[in-house]
């Protein structure tokens, strides 16, 4: 071959060499590419397996979305560990208990399992399903016009077309004992009071009060917001210091339990300079003279129907001198002050 034909030959090799290497380049590239968006796709499906997405709505367990006032709380329980009878003669009230929140133990109690009719410390309950289905802290601020007309037992005197705030309706609902302001709450959040107790109902059931008579009718069962006389309206003595309990847990239930008094929001009588106050802790226990030795009352709800029904009645919430917080429940009392006087034996007598 000429020299001539060997360098026309020599430069067809070139280029053939220099597209085979492009050719092998452009396929290199095309394989990483390829491998590097696999890795990213399955690793992004693999953090939304894990933590969930948006459009699921997948909640880690223990948080509740949009429900800032739902806390992530464990239902008490109690043990009767040998626990003493409360005397019927120390007592006017045929029903009695008092726990050991801290240890989880009874302390004393009196027929706290049989049925009892629990009239306004249903409210105690009313209030923890309020607080734990508002859907953000704004709905607090939520202004309700009164629509509920006396009948309903108004502690605090409300009128039709008088406007509150949700929380202004949820103090006075604890407070004065208002019972428009539970029916108004009750519209406000489930639509209807009947659908409010359901929500009251399925409350009762996650905190495990099913146990009850061989019937199999719950040990509590509520059938109204406000604790108005029925006669399948019931719990127990038991039952309603676990509810008290489980309230007490929640920041924005204690809040409203304890406080000694409260003024609600401008939209309210403005001008008038209304004040809500309790009617156990203002009321009765305002002088601390009168308080337990050693167990300050710190929170409550008193009740009262007819003594045929529920009688005079009480739950109270207190810290004892040994650090520990305890719940004591009476019911059916003849009378005041024969009830707030068997909370405060209770307290004087078993907290040590």
């Amino acid at each position: 071959m000429s020299p001539k034909k060997l360098k026309k030959s020599a430069a067809i090799d070139d280029a053939a060499l220099n597209l085979i290497i492009i050719l092998l380049a452009a396929c290199i590239i095309i394989i990483a590419v390829t491998t590097a968006y696999f890795i990213v796709t399955k690793t992004a499906n693999a953090d939304t397996e894990v933590g969930g997405s948006e459009e699921t709505n997948d909640v880690p367990a223990g948080i509740v979305e949009d429900y800032p006032f739902k806390e992530a709380i464990t239902a008490p329980s109690f043990i009767d560990d040998n626990c003493p009878t409360i005397p019927e003669s120390a007592i006017n009230s045929d029903h009695a208990i008092i726990v050991d929140v801290t240890t989880g133990k009874i302390v004393a109690s009196r027929r706290s399992t049989v049925t009892i009719y629990p009239a306004s410390m249903t409210k105690v309950m009313t209030l923890i399903v309020v607080a734990e289905n508002l859907k953000n802290e704004a709905a607090l601020d939520d202004v309700i016009t009164i629509s509920t007309a006396q009948g309903q037992n108004s502690g605090y005197g409300f009128k039709v077309g008088e406007k509150l705030t949700v929380k202004d309706l949820m103090y006075a609902a604890i407070l004065q004992s208002d019972g428009i302001a539970c029916i108004e709450l009750a519209k406000y959040i489930a639509g209807s009071e009947t659908a409010f107790v359901k929500l009251m109902n399925d409350k009762v059931a996650e905190l495990g009060l099913l146990e009850g008579d061989p019937e199999n009718v719950p040990s509590t069962m509520f059938q109204n917001c406000t604790g108005l006389h029925h006669k399948y309206h019931q719990s127990t003595a038991y039952d309603m210091a676990v509810i008290m309990a489980y309230a007490m847990q929640n920041p924005l239930c204690a809040n409203v339990l304890s406080s000694l008094s409260y003024k609600p929001s401008n939209n309210f009588r403005p001008g008038e300079g209304c004040t809500f106050w309790h009617t156990l802790l203002h009321n009765h226990l305002n002088d601390q003279s009168i308080q337990p030795k050693k167990a300050p009352i710190l929170a409550g709800k008193t009740g009262l129907t007819e003594k045929e029904t529920s009688g005079h009645c009480i739950v109270a919430y207190s810290k004892g001198d040994d650090g520990h917080f305890y719940v004591s429940v009476t019911a059916k009392a003849d009378g005041w002050p024969a009830n707030v006087d068997d909370i405060l034996k209770i307290f004087n007598t078993y907290v040590k």
